[in-house]
């Protein structure tokens, strides 16, 4: 029988190989912690060896913790960013991956948006 620890490890093993197969996925820091971004956007860091910070909007944050309470919550820090935290522990992997495509589809589509305001080559500026 594994124990919480190797548990733990192993779920994280498996979210950091699924997200790093996504396309544009590159590994980097989030205040000081690894993190797994599309471009500059955040996917999800790892705040301590048992929990991770996840990327995700204020609307399927309260989803997330509705349906899965065990997984998925707060704390004070993170009540006015569009995050959640995820306890390694508790996280179902159908789950976990489910959350991690939906914070993936968002950066590329906010990476998109930067792009396109952008002004282009030899545009003038006022």
């Amino acid at each position: 029988m594994k124990t919480d620890a190797e548990r733990i490890q192993k779920t994280l093993d498996d979210i950091v190989r699924f997200t790093l197969a996504l396309p544009e996925v590159v590994e980097s820091t989030s205040y000081g912690k690894p993190a797994l971004k599309r471009g500059e956007k955040l996917i999800f860091a790892l705040r301590d060896p048992e929990t991770l910070s996840m990327a995700c909007s204020f609307e399927e944050r309260a989803v997330l913790m509705r349906d899965h309470p065990g997984t998925f919550y707060v704390t004070d820090h993170y009540l006015n960013w569009p995050s959640a935290i995820v306890r390694l522990l508790n996280a179902d992997q159908r789950i976990l991956r489910a959350a991690v495509t939906t914070a993936w589809e968002r950066a590329g589509a906010q990476g998109r948006k930067k792009r396109a305001r952008a002004p282009g080559p030899g545009a003038r500026r006022r």
